[in-house]
């Protein structure tokens, strides 16, 4: 999902944060948004351990606040940026690339995709 990509990186629901800290290995600025703080912090130390902790984040996010989270993604996020959401989809967003099934599904969003379109119904 991130061949020939470039730009920020945000991962919703992002667990141990394994995406986070790969696409920070890469070279990406990554962002990991997670409810369980625990995790969070798991995954902070576990960016520190491999080094990337300068280009990868982990914040304590409530999932279930998704639509405020597309709001503010939408008017924040370069548009380059690629959203990577495990487990939960965006609502009112239509993925450029699903891999995985059931509780192994990924979605990417490409903000370009959404620059100068109409987002919601």
């Amino acid at each position: 999902m991130l061949r020939s990509r470039r730009g920020p990186l945000v991962d919703i629901g992002s667990g141990d944060g394994r995406i986070v800290i790969a696409a920070a290995k890469e070279g990406f600025t990554a962002v990991g948004y997670e409810l369980n703080p625990w995790l969070v912090w798991f995954s902070r130390y576990r960016a520190w351990r491999e080094g990337v902790q300068d280009l990868a984040r982990f914040y304590v996010s409530d999932l279930w606040k998704m639509l405020q989270l597309e709001k503010k993604l939408e008017l924040e996020l370069e548009g380059d940026a690629r959203v990577i959401a495990c487990r939960f989809p965006f609502p009112h967003w239509t993925p450029d690339q699903v891999t995985g099934e059931g509780i192994d599904t990924v979605w990417a969003y490409d903000m370009s995709s959404f620059r100068g379109k109409e987002k919601r119904p």
